[in-house]
């Protein structure tokens, strides 16, 4: 008998299909992977597992635990499944967590609600659930809280919550899509670690075909609430019978077409650029340590050219950034962009602002969802010395440029897709023409297809317009598409640069192979046989 079995699930929310028909079972002990575009219905497939489909949803079918179907239950008894036989991983575990509660309350909570042990026993159970998943479960370490930790350590206290019953299958929602290639890595040896040692069978759902190359025994494929295809990772990776499936794996390793535009004159020179940040105080009379998040950096950047810059969560990326776009205030070295020198300490004028955008990781954060969108595309304005008279053209044409529809400007951000918002964000950034424009994580939440539209746009835009990028990122396959030169950074210093495709086949720093080797990679013997590419 099957672990879990979902035998013809179909959900309907209020009178939309949201799923249809799924079919498909994971053994005890096996690890399954569950792929597809955002949307798809992974995660809803996942929600109903759990019992916890929103408001307004209706299920049909079954979906058998062990021989009992859990969309039979009632909620008091499905809250008993919860945790015990069911652990569920969410993708960001920032918003999964309870900021005002530590981390050993939370992980005990889940032993406290089920009533298996006391409140001591639940925190000693508690610290030693933390210390399987790699962190600290002495008494310092459960009383820190969410904000003190990084995010590959606040997605180990969601695994050491999930984990907390010994489940016997444990659901993985994106686990690692927001984590650098390191932390990735880490985080993927535990759960495969978690499933050998603690005989749990694991429901990885994810859009990255690396990852299910590398964890999965068997895999499904997702496309518009239904599977398209499903079987051993080898079959599916290799035969791709389903078009959907080929697009897939299409998307997942596309280059744009670019064109060189690099000039040799340096648009954006950055020298000698440092910032530190005072460290807590272990206690009230202690000395003052510093930080130094970026160190004594210099590197200079030509118009129309590509600059990629990589490197572990907490090296200094975001920091340097933030530096060069004048968002935090230089306590060393200086900027020249467009011949303009601003030396330490100096903020950064208006007309140096006009030369420079940035386009966020997370776009709907970066917009207030109160606006129109012809309002937030039109927001660089205000840099200018009077708003042009035809900017509602300025903001159509904009649109238009990066694939929208100029009637797009009357909706709201919520209206868009994640990809459709991201093309907003570089529409607001194009809107004044800048010169350089810095990408900050720009596609490293979006799934490979929609990555695959705004790189080929991105190329396209810095074509027409001889943009200069700043292309900041850990998905080291996305700088290596995109970028005509790379700095890899560590401890907030630049420890190799160099022409992106020397950098990516001969590493010559350490850290740079550490990098390149935790990248998950498709094996040879799973790529397409040549009657699946036709």
């Amino acid at each position: 008998m099957s672990l879990l079995d979902f035998q013809s699930l179909s959900v309907r929310i209020n009178q939309h299909s949201i799923l249809s028909d799924i079919q498909f079972h994971i053994e005890p002990g096996e690890i399954f992977g569950l792929v597809g575009e955002s949307g798809s219905g992974k995660s809803m497939t996942a929600l109903a597992a759990m019992g916890l489909l929103p408001s307004g949803s209706s299920a049909r079918g079954q979906i058998l635990l062990n021989g009992q179907d859990l969309l039979a239950l009632p909620e008091p008894q499905m809250r008993l499944q919860r945790g015990k036989s069911l652990g569920m991983i969410f993708q960001e575990p920032m918003t999964a967590l309870n900021p005002v509660q530590t981390i050993g309350a939370q992980v005990a909570e889940t032993l406290l609600v089920h009533g298996v042990s006391s409140k001591r026993e639940a925190l000693e159970r508690a610290g030693d659930r933390l210390q399987r998943v790699g962190l600290p479960g002495d008494k310092a370490g459960l009383g820190r809280f969410p904000h003190e930790l990084s995010g590959g350590q606040r997605q180990r206290v969601c695994i050491a919550m999930a984990i907390a019953l010994r489940p016997k299958i444990l659901i993985a929602d994106e686990p690692t899509t927001a984590l650098d290639v390191s932390t990735q890595a880490q985080i993927l040896d535990l759960l495969k670690e978690l499933a050998e040692d603690e005989g749990m069978a694991l429901m990885l759902i994810t859009h990255d075909l690396a990852v299910v190359a590398q964890m999965a025994v068997r895999v499904a494929v997702m496309h518009q609430g239904a599977i398209v295809e499903q079987g051993t990772v080898e079959q599916v990776f290799c035969e791709q019978r389903h078009a959907y499936t080929r697009r897939l794996f299409a998307a997942s390793t596309h280059k744009p077409a670019r064109v060189a535009t690099a000039q040799s004159q340096a648009i954006l020179t950055v020298e000698g650029l440092s910032h530190a940040y005072a460290k807590q105080l272990p206690h009230p009379l202690g000395p003052r340590a510093m930080l130094r998040a970026v160190d004594n950096v210099s590197f200079a950047l030509r118009q129309g050219e590509s600059l990629g810059l990589v490197g572990e969560s907490g090296c200094g990326k975001s920091t340097l950034s933030r530096l060069v776009l004048g968002l935090e205030r230089r306590q060393s070295g200086r900027l020249c962009l467009q011949d303009k020198v601003l030396e330490a300490r100096q903020p950064m004028d208006r007309a140096s602002r006009r030369g420079l955008q940035v386009v966020f990781q997370d776009p709907a954060g970066s917009f207030n969802p109160r606006h129109k969108v012809e309002r937030i595309v039109a927001e660089p304005f205000h840099l200018l010395d009077q708003r042009p008279q035809d900017w509602r053209q300025q903001v159509k044409r904009a649109l238009e440029a990066v694939g929208l529809n100029a009637d797009d400007r009357f909706k709201y951000p919520h209206e868009f897709s994640g990809g459709q918002r991201q093309r907003i964000a570089i529409a607001r950034a194009l809107i004044i023409r800048p010169k350089v424009i810095v990408l900050d994580e720009a596609v490293s939440a979006l799934d490979v297809s929609i990555r695959a539209t705004i790189l080929d746009l991105l190329a396209d835009l810095q074509r027409d317009y001889g943009l200069a990028y700043l292309f900041i990122s850990h998905d080291l396959s996305v700088v290596e598409a995109i970028t005509d030169r790379v700095m890899v950074m560590r401890a907030g210093q630049i420890v190799e640069e160099g022409q992106t495709q020397a950098v990516m086949q001969n590493p010559q720093h350490p850290y740079t192979q550490a990098l390149l080797q935790a990248v998950p990679r498709i094996p040879e013997n799973l790529r397409p046989r040549p009657e699946a590419q036709t």
